[in-house]
C-alpha cells in the first residue's frame, strides 16, 4: 500500500473537495465523520523521551513512533505503529505508570475515492485542531492512499502496513500497490502542489499535537549527517541517506523562511543540500534516471537560493563584524556594513519566496518519492537494478577509494599552489568528506575517527581561505572599490589578506597530517 501524508494549509482544507483537479477524479461518494484522538503519556513525558506516542481513537489503542530513531521512516510516510490493540491491557510492550491525557485532535475525517491514470486511490482529509485545553491551533493532514483499501478502514489498514520498523519497509509497502498506483499518488500530490499550500510533514500528527499542548517545538526527525546501519543493500542505503537529508532540509525550511532563529537554519539547509547532491552523485551509476535527474535540478535551484543568503550571513556576522569590532567608530565601515545588511535581507527575501513556491513543494514530494517509493526504479537499466541489489561494502570501498584518489592527486607541495588550485582541492576535500560521512558508520574504530577528524580540519582551513575569496567577491557586488566606500573596503580587504596569509600555513600543516593517513576502509 502506498500512503503519502501531507500537511495542508487549513485555509485550503475546506475547498479541497471542490478543487477542479480533485473534482475531476472523483470515483464515488464523499463521506465525513467526526474524529477524536487522544494521546497519553506521563507528566514528565517518559514515552516521548523514548520517541513514542500512545494514542486512542474510537476504542483502538496504538503505540506509534514520534521520531524515526534507528528505524527507516521515509518522509511523507505515516507514523510507524509499534503495536495496536482494542484494549490498553492488550498492548504487550511495557508502558510507564501514571499516564495521563497529554494532547488531542478533534475534527472531521473526510474520505473521497479517486481514480487517476487508471489507478484507484483514496483522499483522506483530517481537518480540526490539536493541542490541549486552551493551547490549541488548527491542524490539517491530507493522505493519499493507494488502490485497494476500503475507505472506512483506511487509517487502520495504513497503521498495520506501517508497523514494520525495518529499513526497507518503505520499499516493501510501495511495491504492494505496484508502480502504477504509487506513481499516480505522487503525481497527484505534485499536481496539487501547484495550487495548494501543502508540504511533506516535518512531524507526525501526534508530535504536532504534543508540541502545541506543551508550547514547545516538535523535535526534528533527523539532524546532521546520516548514520547508516549495517547490512543494507545499495538501494536501501540510497533511500536511507536521501530520506534523512530530505528531513533535515524540510525541517529547516520554515525556520529559514521565518528568520527568527538567526543564520543557523540556512546553514543547516545548505549543508544538507550539499550532502544530498553529493550522495546523489555518489549513487548516480546505480540510480540515474529521469526522476533522480529532476530532483537533482530542484536541489540545484534550492542551492542557488541558499548560497547568497549564507554568503551574506558570513560576511555580515563574521567578516565585517570582526573588522568593526576593532574599529567601532569608523563611519565608512558602518555604512559598508549597512549596505551589506541590505543585501543580506534581499537574499533572504528571494529565498523565502522560493521556499513558498510550488517548485519547493514539488521538490519535497519528489524527495519523499525517491526515499520511500520504488516506482522510479521502472526507468532503470537491468545493470543498475543489479547494482542496487548488492551489499553495500564493496560499493562503499570503491566510492571512497575513488574520491580519495581525486583528492590526493594534488600531491604533497600544497603550500605552493595558487588560489584556483586550492579551491579545486577544497571541492575535492568537501566531496571526500560527504562520502566519508555516509560510509564511516560501516567502519567503526579509531582509524575512521582519526580520518574524519583530520579531513574535517583540512576542509575547515581550506574553507576559511575560500570565505576570504567569497568576501572579496561580495565587496565587488557592493561597488565598494571606489567613492565613499573605498576606505572601508581597504580595511576589510586588509583584514582578509592578513587572515589568508596565516591560513595558508595552517592548510599546509593540515594537509601534511591528512596525507600521512592510511584509508580506514582498506
Amino acid at each position: 500500500m502506498t500512503a503519502l501524508e501531507l500537511v495542508l494549509s487549513p485555509d485550503d482544507a475546506a475547498r479541497l473537495p471542490r478543487v477542479k483537479l480533485v473534482a475531476g477524479l472523483k470515483a464515488g461518494r464523499l463521506r465525513r465523520r467526526a474524529v477524536g484522538m487522544i494521546w497519553h503519556d506521563t507528566a514528565d513525558g517518559a514515552l516521548a523521551q523514548q520517541g513514542l506516542a500512545l494514542g486512542e481513537c474510537r476504542g483502538t489503542w496504538r503505540l506509534e513512533r514520534l521520531v524515526p530513531g534507528t528505524a527507516f521512516w521515509p518522509p511523507g510516510a505515516p507514523a510507524p505503529v509499534e503495536e495496536q490493540a482494542p484494549s490498553l491491557d492488550l498492548i504487550n510492550q511495557p508502558l510507564p505508570t501514571g499516564m495521563v491525557q497529554v494532547a488531542r485532535f478533534e475534527g472531521v475525517l473526510t474520505v473521497l475515492p479517486l481514480v487517476r491514470d487508471g489507478a484507484s486511490m483514496t483522499l483522506e482529509l483530517l481537518h480540526g485542531t490539536v493541542g490541549w485545553g486552551r493551547k490549541r491551533r488548527p491542524a490539517c493532514r491530507m493522505t493519499l492512499v493507494g488502490q485497494g483499501v476500503d475507505n472506512e478502514g483506511v487509517r487502520e489498514a495504513r497503521a498495520g502496513e506501517a508497523k514494520s520498523g525495518d529499513v526497507g519497509a518503505g520499499a516493501v509497502g510501495a511495491g504492494a500497490v505496484g508502480a502504477s498506483g504509487e506513481a499516480a499518488v505522487f503525481a497527484l500530490a505534485a499536481a496539487l502542489a501547484e495550487e495548494l499550500d501543502l508540504a511533506i510533514p516535518t512531524a507526525s500528527l501526534a508530535a504536532e499535537a504534543r508540541a502545541v499542548a506543551t508550547a514547545t517545538a516538535a523535535a526534528p526527525r533527523h539532524r546532521g549527517a546520516p548514520n547508516l546501519p549495517a547490512g543494507l543493500t545499495v538501494a536501501d542505503a540510497f533511500g536511507f541517506v536521501l530520506g534523512h537529508l530530505a528531513d533535515v532540509i524540510l525541517f529547516n525550511a520554515p525556520r529559514a523562511a521565518a528568520g527568527r532563529d538567526g543564520p543557523e537554519p540556512v546553514h543547516e539547509m545548505r549543508v544538507a543540500v550539499r550532502r544530498l547532491r553529493s550522495a546523489t552523485a555518489l549513487f548516480r551509476s546505480a540510480v540515474g534516471c529521469p526522476a533522480v535527474d529532476a530532483a537533482s535540478l530542484g536541489l540545484k535551484a534550492l542551492a542557488d537560493r541558499l548560497a547568497p543568503a549564507r554568503d551574506w550571513d558570513v560576511f555580515v556576522a563574521e567578516t565585517a563584524a570582526a573588522v568593526a569590532k576593532v574599529l567601532p567608530d569608523d563611519a565608512s565601515l558602518r555604512r559598508l556594513c549597512a549596505a551589506a545588511e541590505r543585501r543580506r535581507r534581499h537574499a533572504y527575501a528571494a529565498l523565502r519566496n522560493w521556499l513558498a513556491s510550488p517548485d519547493f513543494r514539488r521538490l519535497g514530494i519528489a524527495l519523499a518519492g525517491l526515499a520511500g517509493g520504488r516506482a522510479w526504479m521502472a526507468a532503470l537499466e537491468p545493470k543498475q537494478l543489479e547494482t542496487l541489489a548488492l551489499g553495500l561494502d564493496e560499493f562503499a570501498s570503491r566510492a571512497l577509494a575513488r574520491r580519495l584518489h581525486r583528492l590526493a592527486a594534488a600531491g604533497e607541495a600544497i603550500e605552493h599552489l595558487d588560489p584556483d588550485a586550492l579551491h579545486a582541492i577544497r571541492l575535492h576535500a568537501k566531496r571526500m568528506r560527504y562520502v566519508a560521512e555516509v560510509f564511516a558508520p560501516l567502519y567503526p574504530g579509531k582509524a575512521t575517527r582519526r580520518f574524519m577528524r583530520r579531513l574535517a580540519t583540512l576542509q575547515d582551513r581550506l574553507g576559511r581561505l575560500n570565505d576570504s575569496s567569497v568576501a572579496n567577491g561580495l565587496l565587488g557586488e557592493l561597488g565598494a572599490s571606489a567613492g565613499t566606500r573605498a576606505h572601508a573596503t581597504g580595511l576589510v580587504r586588509g583584514f582578509l589578506a592578513a587572515r589568508s596569509g596565516d591560513t595558508r600555513g595552517r592548510i599546509a600543516r593540515a594537509w601534511e597530517r591528512f596525507h600521512r593517513l592510511e584509508p580506514f576502509w582498506s
